[in-house]
């Protein structure tokens, strides 16, 4: 009887440690989800902020690419992320890898004397050198520079 006993006890905990190793994925995935739609949040933040230095290390880049041309295309734009609650909204971050999720959301793009506009579409984020990027590529679409309208450095340039 005491060997059975034993026994039971050693099934009923490795079942407790299977469980706990069943569930570690699940609080690792949450925590992954979290840090990179704060990663995403920081650099729409950025964008919003006309920091292109601090966006622009935060993005995965097209070959050829260059901080001054990016900073320029920003400043031909008319566009750029909404504040507050109209940023994000209807957010889904799927968990691909540890280095990688996909994050589903409708966001805010106010648009210069038009007003705040919604796109709804997902984003690639990937993991290097411990901090979270988007492609570069998905920060020009959203933006649809047009090299023909006054760069906002001298449009609100004040005298």
């Amino acid at each position: 009887m005491a060997m059975g006993a034993r026994l039971a006890w050693v099934l009923v905990a490795g079942l407790f440690w299977a469980v706990s190793w069943a569930a570690e994925p699940d609080v690792v995935r949450e925590q992954v989800k979290a840090e990179a739609l704060r990663g995403f949040e920081e650099i729409l933040d950025f964008w919003r902020g006309d920091n292109y230095e601090a966006l622009y290390s935060r993005l995965v880049h097209s070959p050829g690419s260059d901080p001054w041309k990016f900073a320029d295309q920003l400043n031909h734009s008319g566009r750029r992320p909404a504040c507050c609650w109209e940023k994000l909204q209807d957010v889904t971050v799927n968990f691909v890898d540890r280095g990688r999720v996909e994050i589903f959301a409708r966001l805010g793009i106010e648009v210069e004397g038009v007003g705040t506009r919604f796109v709804t579409r997902s984003f690639s984020l990937v993991k290097q050198g411990g901090v979270w990027r988007l492609p570069e590529a998905d920060v020009i679409s959203l933006a649809e520079p047009n090299m023909q309208r006054i760069p906002r450095e001298y449009l609100y340039r004040t005298p």
